[in-house]
């Protein structure tokens, strides 16, 4: 299939549920916002003593692997991914590939299967994509809805939560979705003041975009983001959207927390986005 100037959706792919899970929310985001995608297989290394012609080896065949899964998802679902073969699961790799591929978003499971003998969790697998400049997903169930319906977005007294906004605005324009902000319950004196700040700033954009919207306060002497989560559940959402140096404070270090919503998690160098796809 010949390439055109469409950006590229990139699903990490092991061939397990996990991964499947993650197509059918990347076909749904591809499919509104005119993007393509693409299977990403990373293998674990050989080893060092490997030569070129083993790892080429090892490569031939993945990508003959792909194009089985790439024709049965053209039956499918009547889209037709890109296939692309990195060996070794590591940060370099991902750049590179994300790169070349002029690649706008990562979308991934709850777990990615490098090998038989090595799986990884998400928190990490996700630590491998921190430094890449596009925001990834973390999707652990299928989409909820045919469309992003409501979207839940933890405010706080950051600075840099602007950002965080800047990419939810963005989301709103390609889905006629709420957005549901909510906020701690803080009784710092400092902090408020930088919170009333961010409120201020959130209103302000959301209100010049003609965005539907509320703001809820967290109850008091509760966590927070405890509270993001259960507030997400209870209203239904389909994401939540934070930024990259709070997903292990939401999820990655908490076990116990069995989140189902996808999570959008924005890096810190995340360009915003170009008119007609994600970046």
């Amino acid at each position: 299939m010949a390439r055109n100037k469409k950006d590229v959706i990139v699903i990490p792919w092991d061939y397990t549920e996990s991964s499947e899970i993650a197509l059918l929310h990347a076909i749904q985001l591809a499919k509104e916002v005119n993007n393509h995608i693409m299977l990403a297989r990373f293998l674990e290394s050989p080893g060092m003593f490997a030569g070129k012609a083993v790892k080429e080896k090892l490569i031939s065949e993945e990508k003959e692997k792909l194009k089985e899964v790439g024709e049965r998802i053209l039956k499918e679902h009547q889209v037709n991914p890109y296939i692309a073969v990195e060996v070794g699961v590591k940060r370099s790799n991902f750049n590179k590939l994300v790169k070349d591929a002029k690649a706008n978003l990562i979308l991934c499971g709850a777990t990615y299967k490098a090998s038989d003998k090595t799986t990884f969790e998400i928190k990490d697998f996700t630590k491998r994509m921190k430094g890449i400049d596009i925001p990834f997903i973390v999707a652990v169930e299928k989409p909820a809805h045919n469309y992003y319906k409501e979207i839940v977005v933890p405010l706080d007294h950051d600075k840099k939560y602007k950002e965080t906004l800047h990419w939810v605005v963005y989301l709103s324009k390609y889905y006629n979705c709420n957005i549901n902000i909510i906020k701690p319950y803080i009784e710092d004196d400092y902090r408020k003041k930088e919170m009333a700040n961010n409120i201020y700033f959130t209103k302000k954009m959301l209100d010049k975009k003609n965005i539907i919207y509320g703001i809820k306060t967290a109850k008091k002497n509760r966590q927070f983001e405890e509270e993001v989560l259960r507030f997400a559940e209870n209203i239904d959402s389909d994401l939540i959207v934070i930024m990259i140096r709070k997903y292990s404070k939401y999820i990655a270090d908490h076990p116990e927390r069995k989140e189902k919503i996808p999570i959008m998690v924005i890096n810190r160098n995340s360009q915003i986005i170009k008119y007609g796809g994600f970046r």
